[in-house]
């Protein structure tokens, strides 16, 4: 396998595994993954939200609010029969003949569509005046809750009998996600539509044609929302207009007590609901609301076709993309500079997704692509370690390669050991290069290298330095293996048979003794090898090879080693180099080649 298919091979399988994680992540973490998205779906509404409320010219959606002083200024300011006869109490629910003559007022002011976020579930000894005026109004919403059956199907509430042939039921039931934050509507080809989706209906006077689940989007008549298949197969997003006070209301007092109707709200959606501070407020991305405001927001939405389309199908392809592009960084320079680039790939799509939402209203993922990235990242880590452990041991040795991808790292310092150093030297190198092409002495060089190398794997060592054509390696004493010696003249003797097939001869100097084996240099340059004197008196030794009748010479420490492993004959002292006094030399038994 060439390097461009190790390239391809290496980046395919990577992304295929973040594809994977992604696609088959189980139950539990898809949810996690997908509560990630709603903080940038909360960033990227409140940049959008309006910060000045609509005004009653711009808005197709008011708000008539029952609010805490309503049935206590309704008693005191209303006629005196609401006080001796109808109204006893000013205190909550007010009784629905104030319903009855609201729904007169909002009639006759032409109100396109009303509806009551308000529970009328029970039977009322007065709701005959109610009843009267549906009649004159049909189409009216009122709200319903949904309640769980025991066997765990949903059941809505009924309305009250009286009311049933002026009413059609709408529920207010809230889907809560992250936060308990009221983020997306469900269930909305459910036979009991969401209110504020009705209210739209009701307001286009196609409130009676059946609603429609088709090509990925919820439509009812006009009226058309984008489905989030990710969130359900009839779940759409909310897109809220703006914060708390964003929609115009009127109070429902100022309209039962006033003699002309609110011709202001002619051919509006009305909304009536409680608006109270001791009203329990929920949570959304635009911060706390009231229930009645966020049904607003719904019919809103719902009314100017402004639902959000999402790319759900599209986010695995982006993080696919990206993840690819990262990948391709990480083979081509390596994954310390590669890192950037999740940065710089993760910020550049968070804002282009933040632009693409304010300016043209879909809703690009961002978690699932930034997760594949992430995993990308996580794992591309271990095989970059891989990967620059096999690039060290190329240039160092393995024991300094992993000291350097170590969480130690490569520290300067010696440690004494006892060890055996080998040098070893073509013969005649300077002849050879003049009697042959560079390219022949180039290839001369490796088979000798690679037998080298291979031999010393073998043995239990590593070469530690190439000078010219000289190889030095050291041996040291290992558990359950022959002594360093013993094993270092094995490699000699497997060296001369490779350098015979190469045509070349070489010379080795063994030596055993004490050194100082670690890092050393500076703390910006360093490099592992052994010092002392023993490292010293085997180059000598390889150096003696081509004055005596021997290609292999021992040191003294290196014959005592031997024991019965291998024989050695005593070739008498020889003055080398740098020593004082003649050192005693050996000759191995037998030495092949010889």
């Amino acid at each position: 396998m060439d390097r461009r298919e190790r390239v391809l091979s290496f980046i395919g399988l990577v992304a295929f595994l973040a594809v994977a994680l992604v696609v088959w992540l189980p139950g539990s973490l898809r949810t996690a993954l997908g509560d990630m998205e709603w903080p940038f779906y909360d960033w990227h509404l409140g940049a959008s939200a309006r910060t000045k409320p609509l005004t009653l010219a711009e808005s197709p959606v008011v708000l008539v609010t029952m609010e805490d002083e309503t049935p206590v200024t309704l008693w005191t300011e209303g006629p005196t029969l609401w006080q001796e006869e109808l109204y006893v109490d000013p205190v909550y629910p007010l009784p629905r003949f104030f319903h009855a003559d609201l729904l007169r007022q909002l009639d006759r002011a032409g109100a396109k569509a009303i509806g009551f976020d308000i529970l009328f579930t029970e039977k009322h000894e007065v709701d005959t005046d109610f009843a009267k005026a549906l009649k004159s109004h049909q189409g009216t919403l009122a709200a319903t809750r949904s309640e769980l059956r025991t066997d765990g199907t949903k059941e809505f509430l009924p309305l009250s009998p009286a009311l049933m042939p002026g009413l059609t039921p709408a529920s207010i039931d809230l889907q809560y996600s992250l936060g308990r934050s009221v983020r997306h509507l469900d269930c909305l080809d459910q036979e009991v539509p969401q209110l504020g989706v009705a209210l739209a209906a009701a307001g286009t006077g196609q409130l009676s044609l059946p609603p429609q689940l088709t090509g990925g989007h919820f439509r009812w008549g006009m009226l058309d929302l984008p489905i989030v298949a990710g969130l359900g197969d009839s779940a759409a997003l909310i897109r809220y207009s703006g914060p708390k006070g964003t929609f115009p209301h009127i109070s429902y007092e100022d309209i039962l007590l006033s003699a002309e109707p609110p011709h202001e709200l002619k051919g509006k959606l009305v909304l009536v609901g409680r608006y109270s501070q001791f009203e329990e407020l929920q949570m959304t991305p635009l911060g706390e609301m009231s229930e009645v405001e966020i049904l607003a927001n719904i019919a809103y939405m719902t009314a100017m076709n402004r639902g959000l389309r999402t790319t759900e199908s599209w986010s695995l392809w982006v993080g696919l993309v990206m993840t690819v592009a990262f990948l391709w960084l990480v083979w081509r320079f390596a994954l310390a500079p590669a890192l950037l680039a999740p940065l710089v790939l993760g910020a550049a799509w968070i804002f282009g997704a933040h632009v693409a939402f304010l300016r043209t209203g879909v809703w690009w993922e961002s978690a699932t692509p930034l997760t594949m990235l992430s995993l990308a990242v996580m794992l591309a880590t271990p095989y970059e370690v891989l990967r620059t452990h096999r690039a060290f041991k190329t240039q160092v040795s393995v024991a300094a390669a992993r000291s350097a991808v170590s969480g130690r790292g490569m520290q300067l310092g010696t440690r004494e050991v006892y060890v055996t150093v080998v040098f070893c030297d073509i013969r005649g190198f300077t002849s050879f290069c003049e009697t042959h092409s560079a390219d022949e002495v180039e290839t001369m060089l490796q088979a000798y290298f690679e037998a080298g190398d291979r031999s010393a794997k073998r043995f239990g060592s590593e070469l530690d330095k190439f000078m010219g054509d000289a190889i030095l390696l050291y041996f040291f004493e290992l558990p359950k293996q022959e002594p360093g010696a013993v094993r270092a003249i094995r490699w000699a003797w497997e060296m001369q048979r490779a350098a015979d097939t190469i045509g070349i001869k070489i010379g080795a100097g063994i030596a055993s003794g004490v050194a100082r084996e670690g890092f050393i240099g500076t703390a910006g340059r360093m490099q592992r090898t052994v010092i002392g004197d023993v490292v010293n008196l085997a180059s000598r030794l390889q150096e003696a090879t081509k004055a005596l009748p021997a290609s292999i010479l021992l040191s003294e420490g290196s014959f005592s080693q031997l024991g019965d492993y291998i024989r050695a004959e005593p070739l008498g002292e020889i003055t080398v180099r740098g020593k004082q006094m003649p050192v005693p030399v050996f000759r191995p038994e037998p030495a092949p080649g010889e």
